[in-house]
């Protein structure tokens, strides 16, 4: 320290002399050759040599040359810009001598102000401008002169603690001092606080962020310690800032730790911060379910927020959390916080990853077929588990192998070109989101109904047992309707029944309409529902092969008549062997007694012809005898 300020006299002594610089030929002098501007410069004595000379009597010429007019014995001059100049003085008789006037730009110089303890502050001039450099603190106290470079530093304590302010001025060898001062405020603290890492941020893979609360004019130590938090390490010095950033790290591969150190450089101790560190952050994607984990040191940590695109996902205590609301085949982006018990947090890198499923598909096993007469409707029921992208649906003739036939995205299908007589099962699959397929589902087999007309012209009907429900029919009903859609009856028969008997015989009504529909075991799965067929009832006609028209009864046997079902119109005649038309009539009620033109006709056999049109409008013949007989 001594030596130091020997040093630091020897360079200033020659700034506190005041000097008279003379001219290049040793005719005059002058105050200052050297200075900031404005420089004003005097010439102090112009008859160095002889005397008599610049006098009223004598004159000289000034030229000041700064493109000012030359005057006659003007002995001060202000020069207002900075430049060199060669001031000269022209004799009479004797001629011109002179001298160089250097004038540098007036600029305050910058400087440091670093808060020590116990009120003390350290001033370091960074400015490299000037010579040496006068520091004056403002409290009384002497100004204090320091040379440029590495010297030019300067402790001082204050009285009392609170706000003071510092002035620098520049100063050079030989030269006026005359420069302006720059001005900087301090708070002299008795004892320097303790900074705080506000948070730490992982902004890419080789950069670590830092916010942290500091005092203005302290000088801070950031250090640093990889995979612990005890081994620290100098990172940067910083001033008057309160961000830092480090970069040409590996937070992928390490975490690390900081704290930073607000330095006293009048004692050389350093008060700590809180320690905050970052995390070695990961993310995997496993089937329905992403995996985060990370590494750090837990100390001082409540627990750990975890954020999803944005939102919070949820919070531990543990270094690993498992997101498993996930949805396949899309990216996720994570970002972990670790919350401090202090207020303090640290941001991980940001993770994104895509998941991912395996799980295939639940096959579709309940499905309802509804013929018509324009095809089959089949819709069916998904595990609502998985997301759909595209149904297939297969269709397979008999026992022939399975075609792919349509694919849809939704749970419905129409085949038109459906027909019992192909008999038709259908099978259906699909791929959802995650690209995984289902297996083919339950057979689905529409209910072929088919009838026939008994001897005894009831309908006869049997159908096939429906596929389609893993549960199964419960039951099977069997609906009967005319000719205008009109429900007649309902039937309902066990799930083990395939066939039906229809007794009904109403004269009113020829033409049915049937239809089986299937519910089933498991509710909510709707009707499945068969083809429609149509049964005609046959128009049977009935006639006696005798009668004995002789009025002594039965009254049945006194008239021929003929009788039949689902008559519209009707038309008989009567012939005798010789071709003789005998009778004829258009109702079927009105029969034949037995005379013509009412006379009894003989015994004997009678030919007949009856043309009739049925219900439905169909027409047809029928013809045939009858033997007429009287009792004797």
């Amino acid at each position: 320290m001594i030596i130091r300020l020997v040093i630091s006299l020897l360079v200033l002594l020659p700034l506190l002399a005041k000097a008279q610089y003379i001219s290049r030929l040793g005719r005059f002098s002058v105050d200052e050759r050297k200075g900031c501007a404005p420089l004003t410069v005097t010439i102090t004595n112009t008859n160095l040599i002889t005397a008599g000379f610049c006098t009223g009597g004598n004159p000289c010429d000034i030229d000041w040359g700064d493109n000012s007019a030359p005057q006659q014995n003007v002995f001060v001059h202000t020069y207002t810009q900075p430049g060199t100049y060669l001031l000269r003085v022209l004799y009479q008789n004797l001629g011109v001598d002179d001298i160089q006037i250097i004038v540098t730009p007036n600029t305050p110089p910058d400087f440091d102000i670093f808060t020590c303890g116990g009120n003390q502050v350290q001033v370091r001039v960074t400015d490299t401008n000037y010579d040496a450099y006068v520091i004056n603190f403002n409290d009384g106290s002497p100004e204090v002169q320091v040379p440029k470079g590495t010297l030019a530093t300067s402790n001082h304590t204050y009285a009392t603690s609170g706000n003071k302010t510092i002035s620098v001025r520049g100063k050079d060898v030989n030269a006026d001092d005359n420069c302006g001062s720059n001005t900087k405020a301090v708070n002299a603290l008795a004892v320097l606080p303790a900074p705080f890492i506000n948070e730490l941020s992982v902004s890419n893979a080789t950069t670590v962020n830092l916010n942290f609360t500091s005092a203005p004019n302290i000088l801070y130590r950031l250090e640093i310690a990889t995979n612990n938090n005890t081994t620290f390490q100098l990172a940067q010095t910083l001033y008057n800032v309160s961000t830092a950033s480090l970069t040409n790290l590996r937070p992928d591969d390490n975490y690390y730790c900081f704290r930073l150190g607000a330095f006293d450089p009048c004692s050389n101790i350093t008060v700590y911060s809180n320690i905050i560190c970052s995390a070695d952050f990961n993310a995997t994607a496993q089937n329905n379910q992403n995996n985060l984990n990370w590494t750090t040191n837990t100390t001082g940590i409540s627990n750990f927020s975890i954020d999803r695109d944005g939102q919070l996902a949820g919070s531990t205590a543990s270094t690993s959390f498992i997101d498993n609301n996930v949805v396949c085949k899309t990216e996720y982006c994570y970002q972990i916080t670790a919350n401090y018990a202090n207020g303090s947090r640290s941001i991980s890198l940001i993770k994104c990853v895509t998941a991912f499923s395996t799980d295939i598909p639940t096959a579709i096993n309940n499905a309802t077929a509804h013929v018509s007469s324009t095809g089959v409707a089949i819709t069916w029921l998904q595990d609502p588990a998985f997301q759909l992208v595209e149904y297939s649906i297969f269709r397979k003739s008999g026992t022939g192998n399975l075609q792919l036939i349509g694919q849809t995205t939704t749970p419905q299908f129409f085949d038109n070109t459906y027909t019992t007589a192909d008999e038709n099962c259908y099978q259906i699959n699909y791929r959802d989101v995650c690209d995984n397929m289902a297996a083919l589902g339950i057979e689905i087999c529409p209910i072929r109904l088919t009838g026939s007309l008994t001897p005894e012209n009831f309908s006869s009907l049997v159908w096939s047992n429906y596929s389609g429900w893993v549960n199964g029919v419960n039951q099977y009903i069997v609906e009967k309707y005319n000719t205008q859609g009109q429900l007649l009856q309902s039937f309902t028969v066990g799930s083990g029944t395939s066939s039906f008997i229809d007794s009904d015989l109403n004269p009113n009504e020829q033409i049915y309409r049937y239809i089986i529909t299937a519910n089933a075991n498991q509710p909510g799965l709707g009707q499945a529902i068969s083809n429609e067929i149509e049964l005609k009832k046959e128009p049977k006609l009935f006639y006696p092969t005798a009668f004995t028209p002789d009025r002594q009864g039965p009254v049945e046997n006194e008239i021929f008549k003929v009788f039949g079902q689902y008559i519209a119109r009707f038309e008989m005649q009567i012939f005798n062997r010789w071709g003789e038309l005998l009778f004829s009539s258009t109702d079927i009620d009105v029969g034949w007694d037995g005379t013509f033109r009412g006379k009894d006709q003989p015994e004997g056999t009678y030919a007949f012809v009856a043309r009739l049109t049925d219900l439905s409008g169909t027409s047809f013949t029928r013809s045939g005898s009858v033997v007429l007989l009287r009792k004797r």
